[in-house]
């Protein structure tokens, strides 16, 4: 059986540390590993689509490189719902582009990642700087032949303060 601790190794030098919560959230790590090895199961499509929703957004903002991103993840299409963007990986790159020249120190902090069929979430605080309260976002993406040919967002600012002693992760 092997070691799941040297599993999140491997993960983090593919998917980079800021993604190795959310993909160990998205359930690559087993909860009962002495009884549940799933290194020698092949990756199920969800899971694959849920690690490449992570490794896309990390790549694009987190390292900045979406065009990098966009090559490697997005299909021949890429259907867009957020009012802000055109569709096609062009104005995504643009936009990405822009974003992070504006705001170098933009950085996605991911929570969590959920997975049904060809869609995908990922939940994340979105800071622009060290100053920043942030934002709560969820992107979700749908998949073809295991590439992201749509997405969808929702974003919502952290409040100064709150009615409850949740946090919104």
């Amino acid at each position: 059986m092997k070691n799941p601790i040297s599993r999140r190794s491997a993960v983090a030098a593919t998917l980079g540390a800021s993604a190795v919560a959310a993909f160990a959230a998205a359930g690559t790590a087993s909860a009962h590993p002495e009884s549940d090895d799933r290194s020698h199961r092949p990756e199920s499509q969800v899971q694959h689509n849920k690690r490449v929703a992570v490794a896309f957004l990390d790549l694009a903002f987190n390292k900045k490189q979406p065009q990098e991103a966009a090559d490697r993840y997005v299909g021949a299409q890429f259907i867009q719902h957020n009012p802000l963007s055109a569709d096609g990986t062009g104005p995504f790159v643009a936009y990405v582009t822009w974003r992070t020249t504006l705001s170098p120190e933009l950085k996605f902090d991911f929570k969590r990642v959920f997975g049904e069929k060809d869609l995908v979430a990922v939940h994340y605080k979105r800071t622009y700087d060290s100053a920043d309260r942030g934002a709560a976002v969820m992107d979700i993406f749908r998949f073809e032949n295991g590439r992201i040919v749509e997405h969808w967002d929702v974003i919502q600012d952290i409040p100064e303060t709150s009615a409850n002693d949740n946090t919104m992760f």
